[in-house]
């Protein structure tokens, strides 16, 4: 398992690359065929909130991938689906978000 942050420029492309991964529609409701885990984070806030501070938010729209069965390279390396490295973001390692306890590494 792998897990990586990822940053749109929209939540329409980030669904777009998550619909990409595959999909099937039952008695009206999508559903996805594959294996990974999407979460969606939306538009993170960018300060702390208080009485006197409104909260900011990113205009970034944030997703969070746990990649499961991903193929690899002759070197080990994993052969991420495409469309989705160059939106891999980096130093958000204090984001509350984790999957199952797994701690994220840049």
């Amino acid at each position: 398992m792998i897990y990586k942050k990822y940053s749109f420029q929209s939540e329409a492309q980030a669904v777009a690359l998550i619909d990409a991964l595959g999909t099937f529609e039952e008695e009206g409701n999508i559903y996805p065929s594959h294996i990974h885990t999407v979460v969606k984070l939306g538009f993170l806030p960018t300060n702390v909130a208080d009485e006197d501070n409104p909260p900011t938010f990113s205009d970034k729209y944030s997703v969070d991938v746990l990649w499961r069965g991903l193929e690899l390279d002759e070197n080990e390396n994993a052969i991420f689906p495409e469309g989705w490295v160059e939106y891999e973001v980096k130093g958000l390692s204090s984001y509350k978000h984790n999957f199952y306890g797994l701690t994220y590494e840049e």
